[in-house]
């Protein structure tokens, strides 16, 4: 059996409804007027972009995939098998951390591409978040960064796993 509402909650749903019909007839009114359903889109105006940038960027991928080939070669020289368990569970701990030094590797070397890619577009150095301006200073530091220092410090608040963007 339902309850039965008070009287000062329906006058409240009915002026909450009031207030969602008259912006909802607002709206329609704009639809029909402009032809769009959707708000304009917001330009991220781009930054002048330095050809030094994308230099930097490019020697910074060059030094990473060298890195990247420097560690396949040492994994190679490697033997498989020794003659102890002791040495068996060394090899294996070493190859573990080979193969997480090369997947930060080729994450690094993705991000800075993606980079690269931003700095064709003219988008480079502006925050994904706030579409802020992302410091010189950051970029320097980080250059493959998409954030802000201040987004970046939401973002990681938040997801503790994506502080590094």
């Amino acid at each position: 059996m339902p309850k039965k509402e008070s009287p000062k909650k329906k006058t409240e749903r009915s002026s909450v409804v009031g207030a969602v019909v008259a912006s909802a007839k607002q709206s329609a009114k704009r639809v029909l007027v402009t032809h769009r359903t959707l708000s304009p889109p917001v330009e991220i105006e781009p930054r002048p972009l330095e050809n030094a940038t994308v230099r930097a960027l490019k020697r910074e991928r060059a030094r990473l995939l060298d890195e990247l080939k420097h560690q396949e070669l040492l994994a190679q020289d490697r033997p498989t098998t020794g003659n102890h368990m002791a040495d068996d569970a060394t090899e294996v701990s070493e190859q573990a951390k080979a193969l997480a030094l090369r997947h930060h590797l080729e994450g690094m070397i993705k991000e800075i591409e993606r980079a690269i890619v931003r700095a064709e577009k003219g988008t480079y150095g502006v925050c994904e978040r706030c579409k802020g301006a992302i410091p010189d200073a950051r970029l320097k530091v980080m250059p493959s960064a998409t954030l802000c220092i201040a987004c970046a410090k939401i973002v990681a608040a938040h997801h503790p796993l994506k502080a590094a963007a």
